[in-house]
């Protein structure tokens, strides 16, 4: 069901709420599995670009699961600096958001990954870079073999892990069917307060 916006077509900042507020009204009530895109830093400096799925929407943090050993991972721990991109196409929205990465507690990683499908429980398990170069019918029965030896839930990989994305900036974009789109732009000044301001579409 589509999420309706609580602020009208022309989201202002006088009116709407704080940012991370705003964000938890357009994903719904956590976000969860909503897929966004994440851009990260290489060690020349260059972005590289892939999606994710939003795990959970905090109070402060956009939390998103991946695999330790894995190349965004590699970007993080080099540079911290992250962008997201969020798209609702069918409401005319879209969401910005520039922060940095950290690691989330390790405290709520297993039961992260109990609220996983299994499925993905197993997949978190075997699907490396040794399996990836195997041909797929071989991927296949790999994977297959794995759910067999493993009929319980699985336990969490030591390499699942989560990152927090604390936002520094926010932009919040909203079109408009016969008439002229919007932006609200959120910045986190150095007390931690937010200003807003309005941009054109």
């Amino acid at each position: 069901m589509a999420l309706v916006n609580p602020y009208g077509t022309d989201v202002d900042p006088d009116d709407a709420p704080d940012p991370m507020t705003l964000a938890g009204l357009w994903s719904g009530k956590s976000g969860e599995s909503m897929l966004m895109t994440l851009s990260t830093v290489d060690r020349h400096g260059a972005p590289d670009v892939r999606h994710v799925l939003l795990s959970d929407l905090t109070e402060r943090a956009f939390v998103f699961h991946t695999d330790a050993r894995s190349r965004k991972t590699a970007h993080l721990e080099a540079d911290s600096r992250v962008a997201l991109a969020l798209v609702w196409r069918d409401e005319m929205r879209q969401l910005v958001v520039q922060g940095r990465a950290a690691r989330s507690a390790e405290g709520r990683l297993d039961g992260d990954f109990a609220r996983l499908p299994r499925y993905l429980q197993l997949l978190s398990w075997v699907n490396d870079d040794e399996l990836a170069a195997r041909p797929a019918a071989d991927r296949r029965r790999a994977l297959a073999a794995f759910a067999e030896s493993h009929p319980g839930e699985p336990t969490r990989p030591p390499w699942w892990v989560a990152y927090d994305v604390v936002p520094d900036r926010m932009v919040f974009w909203r079109g408009e069917d016969g008439g002229p789109s919007n932006r609200i732009e959120y910045v986190r000044e150095a007390s931690g307060a937010w200003s807003a301001r309005r941009l054109a579409g």
